[in-house]
């Protein structure tokens, strides 16, 4: 055993917090905990994995399951696709291997949805294997660590790491170092104001002898996020009837929205309501509202519009049972009770 690894675990076993995928060697269950904390910090996780796993807690459950259960299931955490190519994984699971979980680097990564880094958690947290997974919090503790000012965006460095990672790794614990590494960048080798003076591993860290922490892991700036101006409204009809539209396009496929047009036109987006067969009796304004996703803004410029629909569009009852995008969802927990008294 290292020095570094000896002293990782050490605090480890003192310090790690009591999460609920920590009292499984599931393999189903840790990849399903692994999907959702990919973006998602784990208090956030918490709720959504236990609600999951108690919903589907087989790898056949999830196989099985309705797209607008899953959809449901994950409304929120966003990244819709994640979900979806679960469920493709655990299709090709439950046909290609009986339902047991591939425990191979090649057989994982054949999955939909499986990279690099879910196979290495896969394999070491379930399988107790010394595989490297190297994510963001590891990424972090690695870069200070070796004082590392390469541009991890690039997969040449995050390759690298993974080298510097494998002989760390603990012969005896190699699922416990796994969720160490994690654990020790989620709680203290933070992105902002990191903790190290609580740090097990700074006395060989230079990124903390030089100083240097700020400037670790470097990444290379993004191209600003497109904004996108959208006429979003919410449409009673005469009988106070919620009008949703799901969604058919990538971005959130399965998903229902409120009936929106890119414009920044409330004359042409009120047209284009007429257009859609509806007969608009008023409308008022609301409020702006905007939501922010990884590569893209919506603005939203929010109207209330009671109509008269057509046949052919059913209006929905209790919108909670629907699996809505989030940033429609909270407008309507925060506008739709009070429109339903006007």
């Amino acid at each position: 055993m290292s020095l570094f690894s000896s002293k990782l675990l050490a605090w480890y076993d003192l310090n790690k917090r009591n999460l609920p995928w920590r009292h499984t060697n599931d393999p189903y269950k840790i990849w399903v905990s692994e999907v959702m904390l990919q973006q998602t910090q784990a208090v956030t996780v918490i709720p959504y994995y236990q609600r999951f796993i108690e919903s589907l807690p087989t790898v056949f459950s999830l196989a099985e399951a309705e797209e607008t259960v899953i959809l449901k299931l994950w409304e929120g955490l966003g990244y819709y696709s994640r979900v979806r190519n679960m469920q493709k994984t655990a299709l090709d699971i439950v046909k290609k291997y009986n339902g047991i979980f591939p425990n191979t680097l090649e057989e994982l990564k054949s999955l939909k949805g499986i990279g690099p880094y879910t196979a290495g958690a896969i394999r070491s947290i379930a399988f107790n294997q010394k595989a490297s997974a190297i994510d963001g919090n590891v990424s972090r503790v690695l870069t200070r660590q070796y004082e590392i000012e390469s541009d991890i965006s690039k997969p040449s460095v995050m390759k690298y790491l993974e080298q510097l990672n494998e002989p760390l790794i603990d012969d005896e614990r190699p699922s416990d170092y796994t969720q160490a590494i994690i654990e020790l960048g989620a709680t203290v080798c933070r992105k902002t104001q990191p903790l190290c003076d609580q740090c097990p591993v700074s006395d060989t860290c230079l990124a903390f002898r030089n100083q240097r922490q700020s400037e670790m892991p470097y990444k290379a700036k993004k191209e600003p996020k497109k904004v996108l101006n959208f006429i979003t409204f919410i449409l009673l009809d005469e009988s106070n009837g919620l009008i949703l539209y799901q969604q058919k396009s990538r971005l959130l496929e399965g998903l229902y929205l409120l009936p929106q047009i890119e414009s920044e036109s409330l004359l042409y987006a009120l047209e284009w309501l007429e257009e859609e067969g509806f007969k608009v009796l008023f409308n008022e304004s609301i409020k702006t509202y905007k939501h922010v996703f990884t590569h893209l803004i919506w603005q939203m410029d929010v109207y209330y519009v009671k109509v008269i629909k057509p046949e052919s569009i059913e209006s929905v009852g209790n919108y909670q049972t629907k699996p809505i995008a989030t940033a429609h969802k909270r407008i309507l927990d925060q506008e739709l009770d009070a429109l339903m008294t006007k």
